[in-house]
Formats: structure tokens, sequence, C-alpha cells
């Protein structure tokens, strides 16, 4: 068939009842048997992909698995430990209490321009800024008095901002 041609209400109709019933792609009514296997399967009774949640036990052996392919540097995913140090701690505990220490002292304000942000609400974007840049001065990472609220307009015009160092 080419693309953009009419169809004649002929053809239209075959398509239409093609399509009813039970059918699979190449016109054959599947029998009972055939519709109880293709509902097992979806199940999960012959394959625990399909349809079946695991258990919570089953999820911690596959999770202590991995994790222990991970440590051995046999996981499928392992890349051999190229993971930026910086982006390690950015996502740690210690620096997510910074930043919320850092807005509230600031009251989710931004110091420059004075735009403020309600907790949770987001309208206005937030950031915490490190005065004294993050990657030159590891003993100020988690340092309050070393952090700021800046929108991020204003985030983006200081010196440290992304590779402007």
């Amino acid at each position: 068939m080419k693309k953009g041609t009419k169809h004649s209400e002929e053809t239209k109709l075959k398509f239409s009842l093609a399509r009813k019933g039970n059918k699979n792609c190449v016109g054959r009514v599947l029998n009972e048997s055939t519709k109880e296997k293709i509902r097992q399967a979806n199940l999960g009774a012959n394959n625990h992909n399909f349809g079946n949640k695991m258990s919570v036990e089953q999820r911690k052996k596959i999770s202590v698995a991995h994790k222990k392919k991970v440590k051995n540097g046999t996981h499928h995913l392992w890349k051999g430990g190229v993971s930026k140090i910086n982006d390690i701690i950015r996502q740690s505990v210690e620096y997510k209490l910074w930043r919320e220490s850092v807005f509230a002292r600031d009251d989710y304000t931004c110091v420059w321009c004075g735009i403020r942000s309600k907790k949770g609400t987001g309208r206005i974007y937030i950031e915490a800024d490190h005065i004294k840049p993050f990657s030159l001065y590891p003993e100020l990472r988690f340092a309050i008095d070393n952090g700021r609220t800046l929108c991020a307009p204003c985030h983006r015009t200081t010196d440290s901002f992304g590779k402007n160092l």
C-alpha cells in the first residue's frame, strides 16, 4: 500500500473484520489451550519478568548479589569506579543538610535580588552557592557561613559558576 492513498469502503470493512474476534496477526483463531498458555505466561507462571511481583526477600537477595558483583567489578554496568568524588559528596546527606541550612538561614530568598521561594512550591528555583568554590576549598564545603542562597539567574552571574574558575 502506498502512503496517503485512500482505502475503499470494501477494504475498510475487510480490515475491520480481520481485527474482530480473537485473532493473532496472521488471522488464525486461537484455541483455548493456546489462550491459557498466553495467559499463564503473562501472569508470570513460566517467567518471573511478567505479571508476578517479586517478594521483598527475593528483591533483597538480588540486591545483595548485584552489590557483590559491583564490589568485585563484575557487574555489567560497572565502569571501573569512574564516579567523581565531588558528585558523590554532592549526593551525600551532609551536603543536603548544608543546603537546607543555607536556605533556612536566608529564608529561601536570593541574597542578591531578593526573589523569594516558598519551600516546596517550586515556583522560583533557588540554589545554594558556595562563596569560596566547592572544588578549591574542600575544608569549607559544609561550612554554613560559606554558603548563600541565590536564584538561578543570579547564580549564573557569579565568578565561580560552572567552568568559570
